[in-house]
């Protein structure tokens, strides 16, 4: 199957196919599935698989927000599997407590990914491993805002957040005017509090009054004690 991911079509098992896994790593080899066990496991037929797929992206990949040797061929990955169908897995990933699609959670770690590599000059990781994500950045503008328009809410959300992270690249900051209609309308009035602080932060850093603000403690990292690799349940998260 070949997949749009931004301006180019891209077929996600010749990419990993094609990459050299054994010159690269992430944070934990001895205890988490090599890369491509991981990337292969988003699409696999058992949702459970997917699930835990989605656990090792994160907790491997960009384990503690960090940047690796693997992390920028996984996104390019990522990118290339986000129309799937496989995506749409449902579940709790991350630090949503909401049950969302797979789509969603893949979105919001490209978001992350983004919002890491620029967040300060040096970045998290090795100058190399951050400098090649941050050549994905433009596909990731690409990938997240072809989903402004989908029909799940909860995908939407993601989208606007991915892209938003991705306008700290200069060259993409032209479009921070067109996302700021988004950013208020959509991240500030989700459910997640994660994201609503988000929407602050991008709006005052990008010079437009964001109205109070949430309370300082908010953040998208807090931690939440349950199993990532569950389905969703009708129980409320609290």
């Amino acid at each position: 199957m070949t997949i749009n991911a931004g301006s180019e079509a891209t077929d996600p098992w010749a990419l990993l196919l094609a990459t050299d896994w054994n010159s690269v790593d992430h944070c934990c080899p001895d205890e988490a599935p090599e890369t491509p066990v991981i990337l292969a496991g988003l699409l696999d037929d058992d949702e459970n698989v997917q699930r835990r797929a989605v656990r090792d992206l994160g907790h491997a990949v960009t384990h503690q927000n960090s940047i690796y040797s693997a992390t920028a061929p996984a996104a390019r990955f990522v990118i290339a599997v986000l129309d799937h169908r496989r995506t749409m897995t449902p579940g709790t990933y991350f630090h949503d407590e909401r049950c969302r699609p797979m789509r969603a959670a893949l979105l919001e770690w490209l978001g992350d990914l983004a919002d890491e590599a620029t967040y300060d000059e040096d970045g998290p990781g090795e100058p190399e491993d951050v400098a090649a994500v941050r050549a994905v950045i433009p596909l990731i503008y690409q990938a997240a805002r072809s989903h402004f328009a989908d029909a799940d809410l909860l995908i939407r959300e993601a989208a606007v957040y991915a892209t938003a992270m991705t306008l700290a690249v200069p060259k993409l900051a032209v479009h921070i005017p067109e996302l700021v209609p988004l950013v208020r309308n959509t991240l500030s009035a989700s459910e997640y509090r994660g994201y609503r602080y988000m929407a602050k932060r991008c709006l005052v850093t990008w010079g437009v009054d964001p109205g109070p603000l949430p309370d300082p403690w908010v953040s998208r990292l807090e931690p939440v004690d349950r199993p990532l690799e569950d389905g969703c349940s009708d129980d409320p998260p609290f």
